[in-house]
């Protein structure tokens, strides 16, 4: 049977201190390691990290630790593997970058996550694989329907990539082993949003068989909960070791800690709102919005008062309201948000939420406004920022 290495995506959330960390203070990349050995780094999606911060990857954690590292946005979002985009140079930016992990044997592969919009087209993407250097092991994430069929199988096994198998929402949770590795990704289930999911242990059980099942036929396994919020990932990631009897001692106090952890808060009144959660030390709205906004607009928008804010259609398909007599109407379906306060021309431009966006966002509920930051955040360049007539 091959490896199994189980963990998190991304270790880095305030709302592990007390599930898992002591303090907000210490390397949580150091306490992180001495828990799992293994992790997701989410935060390589979002910018190219700086080669100190590389090297502090490799300073903290024990020598047998291996990461998985996210492929920059730019790359798999803005750009979408095009070649005639300069993909290649940007591609081989990431991995120069990434050759610390890899010379030391920490990094066991690249994860390439495709937006939702990139539908079946074999031969771009068999041109896009081909620049990939061979010395780096990939892993790719479909997320559009198309590419679900045999020829997607066979152009990952021509080029010894592993199938990213999922467990979300909109597509099957089916496993094909594509190479000598397997990787598996557990987001959660739901729309408000998938990420804010506790799996129960029914659910997680009927997973156990599968990765077994899996590391019978390949050398390694590679699994991530990305459903960080309150520290579920952490939990359900150590239920999941615990089934396969596979528990360390260090692994059983964690899990003992957060058990304790969980039962203590049950009886605490649940925050409803963004702005709640961050007076309750959670998440934090820098967390969430990431660089849709900046510190000086999120702070403005932190002083509009509850009144000022009226939702008037709230549906799956529109967000519409007014934010201090100004207009903001979110069109999910055709990806447009339309105001008109004086500010939002230069907002727009930057592809930046303005206060009052900022504000709608705070008055709703902590999933239904994350649910919309991240369809925002990661969909960016699919999404247009225009006047309200």
């Amino acid at each position: 049977m091959g490896d199994i290495y189980l963990g998190t995506s991304g270790w880095s959330y305030k709302e592990w201190v007390g599930p898992l960390y002591e303090t907000d203070r210490d390397s949580k990349l150091r306490a992180y390691s001495r828990v799992f050995t293994t992790a997701e780094i989410d935060s390589t999606f979002y910018a190219y990290p700086s080669r100190g911060t590389v090297m502090g990857w490799l300073r903290y954690v024990n020598p047998d630790f291996v990461f998985a590292a996210k492929m920059p946005q730019v790359i798999t979002h803005k750009k979408k593997l095009d070649l005639t985009k300069q993909v290649d140079e940007d591609v081989k930016r990431f991995c120069q970058l990434m050759a610390p992990l890899q010379q030391d044997g920490k990094l066991g592969c690249i994860l390439i996550q495709l937006p939702p919009s990139l539908d079946f087209e074999l031969e771009k993407m068999e041109r896009s694989f081909e620049v990939l250097p061979a010395e780096y092991r990939f892993a790719v994430e479909f997320r559009h329907l198309s590419w679900m069929r045999p020829e997607t199988w066979d152009l990952l096994r021509r080029h010894r990539m592993a199938y990213v198998v999922v467990d979300e929402p909109l597509l099957p949770p089916d496993i094909h082993i594509t190479t000598d590795f397997a990787y598996f990704r557990w987001h959660g289930k739901g729309r408000d949003p998938w990420y804010d999911y506790r799996y129960d242990m029914e659910e997680l059980a009927s997973w156990v068989p599968k990765i077994q099942e899996t590391a019978r036929n390949v050398d390694r396994v590679y699994g991530y909960f990305n459903n960080h919020y309150h520290g579920y990932a952490v939990e359900n990631c150590l239920q999941v070791l615990e089934m396969l009897g596979k528990l360390t001692p260090k692994q059983r106090e964690a899990k003992a800690k957060i058990k304790a952890h969980f039962e203590s808060v049950a009886t605490t009144p649940t925050p409803t709102t963004l702005t709640q959660y961050m007076r309750a030390g959670e998440n934090g709205l820098k967390q969430v919005l990431g660089g849709l906004i900046d510190s000086a607009r999120l702070e403005k928008a932190k002083e509009i008062s509850d009144p000022d804010v009226l939702i008037q259609i709230r549906s799956r398909e529109l967000l519409a309201a007014t934010v201090k007599r100004y207009h903001v109407v979110i069109d999910f379906a055709s990806r447009k948000i339309m105001h008109d306060c004086p500010d939002w021309k230069q907002c727009a431009l930057k592809k930046q939420l303005c206060k009052h966006v900022a504000a709608l966002m705070l008055r709703l509920r902590e999933g239904e406004a994350v649910g919309i930051v991240k369809t925002i955040r990661d969909e960016l360049d699919q999404w247009a920022f225009l006047p309200h007539e």
